[in-house]
């Protein structure tokens, strides 16, 4: 088995079960265990399905809080604007429209996927293959 191999190889965790406490506020805990075991840490994915709701880890992205500053001035360069004052106006402008653009593109996913009646498991023999 090549090192490749052996960084691909996913073992699986053995499954345990246990009783979540749901609060007055809707609140449910996660056994502490359960969240040292699969890093959970302050945010996780929630979908719902038929018959419950499955709980994911988020992938770790180091570029999750970037502001795309770094993108945006390229786009602007990649563009021909020239000068500083009409490159930083146009930068600032940007900025400004980008938390919009998000929020547009996010109530468009969402649109999307309740439209979607696929499970998640579905969805990750789609996206990642599987076994048949």
């Amino acid at each position: 088995m090549s090192i490749a191999e052996k960084d691909l190889k996913v073992t699986k965790m053995k499954k345990e079960i246990r009783t979540g406490t749901i609060t007055s506020k809707r609140q449910l805990t996660i056994p502490k265990d359960f969240c040292d075991k699969l890093g959970l840490e302050k945010d996780v994915e929630l979908i719902l399905e038929e018959d419950g709701i499955v709980i994911k880890k988020l992938p770790l992205d180091e570029n999750l809080n970037d502001d795309f500053s770094d993108l945006i001035l390229q786009s602007i360069l990649e563009e021909g604007y020239t000068g500083k004052e009409n490159i930083l106006r146009e930068f600032r402008m940007r900025k400004r429209v980008l938390p919009m653009a998000v929020r547009k593109l996010i109530n468009e996913a969402r649109e999307y996927a309740g439209k979607d009646t696929r499970t998640s498991e579905e969805l990750d023999k789609e996206l990642f293959g599987g076994e048949d």
